[in-house]
């Protein structure tokens, strides 16, 4: 069963398909090891980038911190803002541990840390309100959160997956560990300014001052090109001159204490931590930069190991689909005409045979269009073959079908004309009597007889149209509406039932009349053999935007669902001559009405009618109407149609 099961192509790869399989797997495997180095880059760029911006915050915050209570401790008055910058201290490192708790590698001793230094500040913040601590142990503290950064991104460097990266990383570290020396240099000669130098030794501002310099301009010769320009126009700025000036200024004052204690400084201290923070916010950007630079290095190196497995994959996936190549080649012929009979059937299927059925129908021949398929004579082509065989009897099929309907149609057109011929003699001996007799029982037998055969005539109407042709009867002057419905009421059988409840006051162009009065009557006709005896049947009408619209309303056993959903979109698109739906549904004068609706672009659709029954919608055009004009105005064969049309309706209402 399963060889069975199996097809050609199947059992010929099956034979490749092992080792093809083999070689597949040891390939990806080495280039998912790749893609998951990779992806280990990848998590290293992300821990850092979540982290960062939170340290920046904590460090950049630690140091205005440790600038205004240094400021406090040394002045003799409080500082404004030390309170906002507790809290904005407080809140970087709640920061920082939300930063953390997001990487993939999170520290397991930071919530720790953070708790410990939380105690410790606010004992320390305590001791500075109160004046009981020193300016060298507020100092050292707010010197301990640098080390504990600055070992953070060290074990960054330690763990970074390439030494490109660890070299960024520790230029990175640098620019910090730079930047804290700074803002050290700053608040140290801040505190020796307001304290007359007793705050600190001078050697502690020089250091600092010292070390920031020349590390500065260690980095701006080592490192890259983007943050090597960030340096370069920091220290050619007008901030780092006026800075240095400053600085220059500090250290000569308490340098020779007795001479320069009191010399002037080159700035005012709000100027000066106006340029401090300019430079500090510079090496802060310059150190952004460069760990961003480190970062689009180790984009650069995932990127490569990601490369490398996808050439090794590919490779991997060329060498196994060659192989399935080979194995494909044994079975390529036969398996190409397949799909070639494949495709060519389907040609003719879809667009050749109903083409030329189509052609069949419309000359009643098949010779010449039946489609044909070459593809040699071995078992391929008896296939093609037997679909060339099956294609002519279909052909034939179609057009001996398309020969029985024109037959039958044939057959309803020279029955309709027949009876048509009888009907029109029958109406002109009935009008001869009709005008001649004064006795009204008699009167009212020539009327039931007149409308019998106007009933025949209407019939043999059906048959004209359900055959192709077209009635013989025409207006070539508008007629009013309400004529056309009282004589369409006047051709039914159950006229007395059909109540008029207003119709608008406007005409029909005299081309669609006798379909108009035709299409109304079958309607009523349907909609009184579809109700109780006792029940009338109401039509109205009114104007609306696209045209004028007739109802007729029944109170009838109404339509199922499926029903007016099968009747409507019959009415909607009528096809055929409707002989199959005819031999299913009794209801031909839904078919004549389909066929007189399409003729004039009119609109037909049942709905179900307030009563149950079924309403019958009819929409005529705007282009069908026109003004309603006296008789005068037309010719006189016209104008006598009209009248003629009006009193038929008029004496049938009165015999009615």
């Amino acid at each position: 069963m399963l060889s069975a099961r199996l097809g050609v192509r199947t059992r010929i790869l099956a034979i490749a398909l092992v080792p093809s399989l083999t070689l597949l797997f040891l390939g990806m495997l080495t280039a998912g090891n790749l893609v998951r180095d990779s992806y280990r880059i990848r998590n290293w760029i992300d821990d850092l980038e979540r982290i960062r911006p939170a340290a920046t915050e904590a460090l950049a915050a630690t140091q205005a911190e440790r600038l205004l209570t240094l400021r406090q401790l040394t002045g003799n008055e409080a500082i404004a803002g030390l309170a906002a910058v507790r809290v904005r201290v407080d809140r970087a490192f709640e920061q920082l541990v939300e930063a953390d708790a997001t990487r993939h590698e999170r520290s397991a001793e930071l919530p720790a840390q953070r708790a410990k230094f939380g105690e410790a500040i606010t004992a320390l913040r305590a001791g500075v309100d109160a004046r009981k601590v020193s300016v060298a142990d507020v100092y050292a503290f707010f010197n301990a959160p640098y080390a504990m950064f600055g070992d953070g991104f060290r074990r960054a460097q330690l763990s970074a997956p390439d030494p490109i990266l660890a070299t960024r990383v520790s230029e990175a570290v640098r620019l910090l560990s730079a930047t804290e020396a700074m803002s050290r240099s700053n608040a140290v000669a801040l505190a020796l300014v307001s304290s007359q130098g007793s705050a600190f030794p001078l050697d502690e501002f020089t250091t600092q001052v010292g070390f920031y310099h020349a590390e500065i301009r260690n980095l701006a010769a080592e490192v890259g090109a983007p943050q090597k320009q960030v340096l370069r126009d920091l220290m050619d700025s007008d901030s780092w001159r006026r800075l240095s000036a400053m600085e220059t200024a500090v250290n000569e004052r308490f340098a020779s204490r007795a001479s320069s204690v009191n010399a002037e400084m080159p700035m005012a201290i709000l100027e000066w931590q106006q340029v401090a923070d300019n430079v500090v916010g510079g090496l802060f950007a310059a150190y952004a930069g460069q760990h961003d630079y480190a970062g689009v290095s180790a984009a650069e190196v995932a990127q490569r190991a990601e490369r490398s497995g996808l050439v090794t994959g590919g490779i991997v996936l060329i060498g196994s689909v060659v192989a399935l190549l080979i194995a494909v080649v044994l079975a390529d012929r036969i398996i190409r005409r397949l799909r070639r009979l494949r495709a060519a059937t389907l040609v003719i299927a879809e667009e050749r045979l109903p083409n030329a059925i189509r052609l069949a129908k419309a000359h009643s021949e098949a010779e010449g269009a039946a489609p044909t398929l070459d593809f040699g004579r071995d078992e391929i082509g008896e296939v093609a073959q037997a679909f060339e065989h099956a294609a002519a009897v279909a052909l034939t099929a179609a057009v001996d079908e398309a020969r029985l309907r024109d037959s039958v149609e044939t057959v309803f057109v020279n029955i309709a004309h027949r009876s048509q011929v009888l009907a029109h003699r029958q109406l002109e001996i009935l009008d001869d009597a009709e005008r001649g007799q004064q006795d009204p029982e008699l009167l009212d037998v020539f009327f039931r007889l007149d409308h019998l055969a106007t009933r025949e005539r209407r019939n043999a109407e059906n048959l004209l149209i359900l055959g192709g042709s077209r009635p013989g009867r025409q207006w070539r002057q508008p007629i009013p509406i309400i004529d056309v419905v009282r004589s369409a009421v006047g051709e039914t059988t159950e006229y007395t039932r059909v109540r008029l409840a207003g119709l608008p006051d406007i005409a029909v162009i005299g081309s669609v009349v006798a379909d108009l009065v035709h299409l109304i009557a079958e309607l009523v006709d349907n909609a009184t053999a579809f109700s109780p005896p006792e029940a009338r049947v109401e039509i109205s009408g009114g104007i609306v935007g696209k045209g004028t619209v007739v109802e007729v309303c029944d109170q009838g056993i109404g339509l199922t669902e499926p029903e007016f959903d099968s009747y409507n979109e019959m009415l909607s698109t009528p096809t055929g001559s409707g002989l199959s739906a005819l031999a299913r549904d009794s209801r031909m004068g839904l078919f004549v009405v389909a066929r007189l609706a399409a003729a004039h672009g009119i609109s037909v659709r049942l709905n179900e009618s307030d009563y149950g029954g079924v309403r019958a919608i009819v929409l005529i055009p705007s282009a069908l109407l026109a003004d309603i004009e006296p008789a005068s105005t037309g010719t006189s064969a016209d104008a006598n149609a009209h009248v003629g049309l009006a009193d038929a309706a008029a004496r049938r209402d009165t015999h009615g």
